[in-house]
């Protein structure tokens, strides 16, 4: 009897969670597979990428040196001594923002853009209506909108305490918000990920599914972020070529990695969905005692009627 009754409740837990539909996105996501390929396409794309984002940062007037010191306080120090010599080389060329090189060097790194609109894609198990090319090509232009965003939200980062010390009045909690950058970091980083997760997919999403989700898949990259240092110390210590080619391992396990997030976070978006639209959709059962006198002298087919214009609950 307890036995049968536990079944009952964990059957209504799996109804009430939606826990078949966040199985039906986890086996979509092939996640073993898909963060492996999205490290292939980042690493042949890995210089136009950031040639893309140096000239977005030097069109807001933020050099080299800057956008390694940003970048320094956000990722990890063993990726940041392989980014940061190829940075500092790839920008000394002096790219102009509206040449037309750099917009090869954006339609070079919109190809990991179109990697990643497919694993959305096959999350919410939405076909490509588009061509290749035409999928190619609006991963160009979402790029381009991210990177603006991206040099929008550094741009504001970089004035904001020339802004507050321009201010009439004094107030020293403003001058103590102004200096703390990872505040701003973190604040750019979500809205760079909302951006991103409502871009690329071709399914429009729920914002309130979209913040949620966005916001723990920025914990999880800052949590690896925090935790990357340490495990590649253990990770790649029995390696024995690690002096030649330990660099790139790193570099690799550490996109590999990123690139599973961000596809877990568009799960986490899907089942939210799932789950705001099943809460939204739920009516409570009202007792016969608790209706009132017209409720309960209202005839059998009205009943029906009122029954069959109610909307039902999303199964």
């Amino acid at each position: 009897m307890f036995m049968r009754r536990f079944l009952v409740d964990l059957a209504l837990l799996k109804k009430q969670f939606q826990v078949p539909a966040l199985q039906t996105y986890l086996s979509r996501a092939n996640l073993n597979m898909v963060g492996p390929t999205i490290t292939y396409y980042t690493l042949l794309s890995l210089v136009p990428v950031l040639m893309s984002v140096g000239a977005i940062a030097g069109l807001v007037g933020i050099n080299a040196q800057e956008l390694n010191t940003m970048l320094r306080e956000q990722l990890p120090k063993n990726i940041m001594s392989i980014l940061g010599p190829i940075i500092t080389s790839v920008l000394s060329g002096g790219v102009g923002i509206l040449s037309f090189s750099i917009v090869i060097t954006i339609w070079g790194a919109s190809s990991v853009l179109a990697v990643i609109r497919k694993a959305f894609n096959a999350v919410h198990d939405v076909p490509e209506r588009v061509s290749g090319m035409l999928t190619r090509v609006f991963s160009f232009l979402w790029l381009m909108v991210i990177l603006l965003t991206a040099g929008v939200l550094m741009g504001a980062s970089a004035m904001m305490p020339a802004i507050i010390a321009a201010l009439p009045f004094d107030m020293p909690w403003l001058d103590t918000l102004a200096k703390q950058s990872w505040l701003f970091a973190l604040f750019g980083l979500w809205v760079l990920m909302c951006v991103f997760n409502f871009a690329l997919p071709a399914k429009r999403l729920p914002w309130k599914a979209l913040v949620a989700g966005s916001g723990i898949e920025v914990l999880l990259l800052l949590a690896l972020n925090a935790g990357f240092s340490f495990y590649a110390q253990f990770a790649v210590k029995s390696v024995g070529f690690y002096q030649s080619l330990g660099s790139l391992l790193v570099l690799m396990v550490y996109l590999n990695l990123v690139g599973t997030i961000m596809v877990v976070a568009q799960i986490l978006i899907a089942w939210f969905a799932d789950l705001f639209a099943a809460h939204g959709t739920r009516y409570a059962y009202v007792p016969e005692q608790a209706k009132g006198v017209a409720a309960k002298r209202r005839s059998p087919v009205s009943q029906r009627q009122i029954t069959k214009h109610q909307p039902r609950s999303r199964r």
